[in-house]
């Protein structure tokens, strides 16, 4: 039922293995946070209760207990995808019907005892009770992901009766807000980014049931940020004014929430794709050029903490995990709609620095936010729970946006986007398998080894994707070289049977100045108090003496930011002193060197006309990736 189909076909995650590091870091996820009787009877039951427990609006401050049930079982469901784990798919079933016992018989299902209860508290009554200005409430947020649970279950399983309970809990609130006059703009807080976001699951519950109710509903939601009174969004009338989002209103740090802006413009790139209106698309590709050129971070995610506040010029960065994900996810979704490469130098970078970061290397665990420098934010208590963590609960979709990606077939031939350790298996023209195999050492050593078995009859067109960061490129395919161009794919022709790809990427270090004067903000200022956790007392502070006050360097190497850490023998003086490469014309050579504990070890060293020194340094996504008491244990900083 789409106007506007992508380009290319969604790969089936079936037909993926992610291998390697990279494959043992999601297959020690999929055990520690989904399979394990662990993670069952205790993140999962805990977010399942919430729905019998009704505690989300026990308080004046709304909690979010309602978001995690339908956090979890996407990832699981879509896990379930990857690994046809049959027990799971049953688990699931029995989830949904657990869940559905609880639906009233108005179709409501939810965590807030009044389902009225939907608009932004009273920022100075909230204050008494948490102790700052709050305005939250997080209603139809929760139900969002409740209904997106539900679809993405059906999806998997085909049970009728979980697409029934779906289509009645979007019908109720579509029923609950037209009954009281109340516009889906004017609920929940953030100025109604967290509620506008339902437009995604709603259209995919039009897609399923063809029920026009859902969709008109998804072109109205729209229409509240197309508005000529200008009202905070407003992100499509916002998006053609060229300014950066820190501009379109006064304080950005009060309203421009990353994550749930990025789920606003997933829902209106499927917009697009069903209408075919051109100013869904337009809005969209707007605001992610706005978003690489004004909150680009220098951990290759958006935003500060959550919050576009201009994190551009900011050099300490703080990125949490679900704005990572979302950021890949649009950068995925407009790479399937346009086949712009540029798109997946994006992703990629992403997903190899800031999101595996936040991943910890137990499986179990995650980052609440990841740091450029001292440790990451551990996720902690959030919303009365202790086994559940918004950002926790999403990994495991990050890990399957990846997969998905790998390699995808269009109308003109198949495109292989990424290089680290996979298979992945597709279908030639006359419909026989094509199967390609990556090895090699792409993340330690910038090198692909790549099989490639098609049992098809006819030749079938490959196009490899060449690294926009990899200026010289080797390319041989079958022995023999091929000419490639950084940014671009590079077009050959499988025949059938086996053929050899093997490419050298560009291995190149990258010194990178910070390209900003340092914006001078004392303790007080907010991006401070969101690095440094603003409570001394919290597990995971870090005291504003550890940030940045200087403009230094980044060094990048293939697609690895790189960092010093105590995991490979760094010293706190190495990481925190006041040495710098910084504007002093160093040079630098990368050697390669395999260390305990970490996914990449390098030996780096650095030369300039009067100065030598060498030092170790590893990918920041292994840098510190686990529960730290040290506040001191990383920088990437030289």
């Amino acid at each position: 039922m789409y106007t506007i189909g992508n380009l290319f076909a969604t790969t089936d995650l079936s037909d993926v293995r992610i291998k390697g590091s990279v494959g043992d870091l999601l297959g020690k996820l999929i055990a520690g946070r989904i399979t394990s009787q662990e993670a069952r009877d205790g993140g999962y039951r805990e977010a399942e209760d919430a729905f019998k427990n009704c505690i989300d609006d026990q308080i004046i401050v709304g909690y979010w207990q309602g978001e995690f049930w339908g956090k979890w079982v996407i990832s699981a469901a879509r896990i379930c995808r990857y690994t046809g784990d049959q027990e799971l798919a049953e688990f699931l079933r029995q989830g949904c019907y657990t869940l559905m016992s609880y639906q009233r018989e108005d179709g409501y299902i939810g965590t807030y005892k009044d389902s009225l209860n939907m608009f932004a508290c009273d920022r100075q009554e909230a204050k008494k009770v948490v102790g700052w200005e709050c305005n939250w409430n997080w209603n139809v947020w929760c139900r969002k992901y409740t209904l997106w649970g539900l679809v993405e279950c059906y999806l998997l399983l085909q049970d009728p009766k979980i697409l029934d309970a779906a289509s009645r809990h979007a019908s109720h609130l579509i029923k609950e807000l037209q009954d009281n006059g109340i516009r889906l703009c004017d609920t929940g807080t953030f100025n109604g980014l967290p509620s506008g976001s339902i437009i995604k699951p709603m259209l995919l519950l039009w897609e399923i049931t063809g029920d026009r109710k859902y969709l008109d509903f998804s072109i109205e939601a729209a229409g509240y940020w197309d508005l000529p009174d200008g009202r905070c969004p407003n992100l499509i009338a916002n998006a053609r004014s060229g300014k950066p989002i820190h501009e379109w209103y006064p304080e950005s740090q009060s309203w421009a929430k990353a994550y749930e802006m990025m789920s606003c413009l997933d829902g209106l790139l499927e917009l697009y794709r069903v209408t075919g209106k051109q100013a869904y698309f337009a809005a969209v590709e707007a605001i992610y050029e706005r978003l690489l050129e004004a909150e680009y971070n220098t951990v290759f995610s958006v935003g500060f903490n959550d919050i576009f506040g201009h994190a551009a010029n900011k050099i300490n960065t703080v990125s949490e995990p679900c704005d990572v994900i979302h950021w890949m996810r649009v950068s995925y979704e407009l790479f399937m709609l346009t086949g712009k490469s540029r798109y997946l130098d994006v992703f990629e970078l992403a997903f190899y620095n800031s999101f595996l970061a936040g991943v910890y290397d137990n499986g179990k665990w995650g980052s609440r936010g990841v740091r450029s420098a001292g440790r990451h934010i551990t996720a902690e208590l959030q919303a009365g729970f202790t086994k559940n963590h918004c950002c926790v609960n999403n990994l495991p979709r990050g890990f399957m946006n990846m997969a998905q990606a790998i390699a995808v077939q269009g109308k003109d031939g198949i495109y292989l986007n990424l290089f680290s350790e996979a298979e992945v298996t597709l279908s030639a023209p006359d419909g026989k398998p094509v199967t390609i195999s990556i090895g090699g050492e792409f993340l330690q050593n910038c090198q692909a080894q790549i099989g490639i078995d098609s049992a098809s009859a006819v030749s079938v067109p490959l196009f490899i994707r060449i690294p926009a960061w990899s200026k010289a490129t080797a390319v041989r395919i079958n022995g023999q070289e091929q000419a490639a161009t950084a940014g671009e794919y590079l077009r050959t022709e499988l025949v059938p049977g086996a053929t050899s790809v093997e490419i050298q990427f560009d291995r190149t270090p990258v010194l990178c100045e910070f390209p900003y004067e340092l914006e001078e903000y004392g303790p007080d200022h907010w991006a401070c108090k969101r690095w440094t956790l603003g409570r001394s007392d919290a597990k995971s502070y870090v005291p504003p003496e550890r940030m940045a006050r200087k403009r230094m360097s980044t060094l990048r190497v293939g697609p690895l930011l790189l960092a010093r850490s105590k995991r490979v023998g760094n010293t706190v003086e190495e990481m925190f002193g006041e040495k710098t490469v910084c504007g002093k014309e160093y040079q630098c050579t990368v050697t390669p060197t395999p260390m305990p504990g970490v996914r990449c070890g390098f030996q780096v060293e650095f030369v300039s006309a009067d100065d030598r020194f060498s030092t170790p340094m590893c990918d920041y996504a292994s840098a510190g990736n686990e529960i730290l008491e040290d506040e001191t244990h990383f920088s990437i900083y030289v």
